[in-house]
């Protein structure tokens, strides 16, 4: 595994992020790493394999849609509060292909006291952008270090 980059947040939740990411079956399934952490902010990182794949290679848009949803939940648990996936819509602009990396920057761009706007962007390994994503979040109460 690649070192993950700390953009700006506490070292000691930086650390407790990365080992919540770590328990995470999902990530682990799609075999999702992280690139980086900051304030509202998360990158990840995905290779396109063989068995998320449709016809001619190209990489199913659900999973594209899954890594959005991931980039933008983890931009919002990097400000220290857990959520759920209210709504989020999708634009796809290019295919991804089979065995080429796919990555998500997930952007928070509006955090209320009850919901989250965020926004991710994914690239291929071209830099060309794929899609774009943007979503709505409900926030849980409480801090996530709460739920550990």
């Amino acid at each position: 595994m690649t070192e993950i980059e700390n953009k700006g947040i506490d070292d000691d939740f930086f650390n407790f992020l990365v080992r919540q990411w770590d328990s995470a079956p999902i990530h682990q399934t799609l075999d999702i790493n992280l690139i980086y952490l900051g304030q509202g902010a998360a990158g990840l990182k995905m290779s396109a394999g063989r068995e998320f794949t449709t016809v001619k290679g190209r990489l199913h848009g659900g999973i594209i849609a899954t890594l959005a949803d991931t980039a933008m939940g983890w931009a919002i648990i990097t400000l220290g509060r857990t959520c759920v996936t209210v709504d989020m819509y999708m634009n796809y602009f290019a295919p991804c292909f089979e065995e080429n990396d796919l990555i998500a920057e997930g952007t928070v761009i509006h955090s209320g006291k009850r919901t989250v706007v965020a926004e991710a962007a994914l690239f291929n390994a071209k830099g060309e952008v794929v899609a774009k994503s943007r979503g709505t979040f409900s926030l849980k109460k409480g801090n996530i270090q709460e739920f550990e």
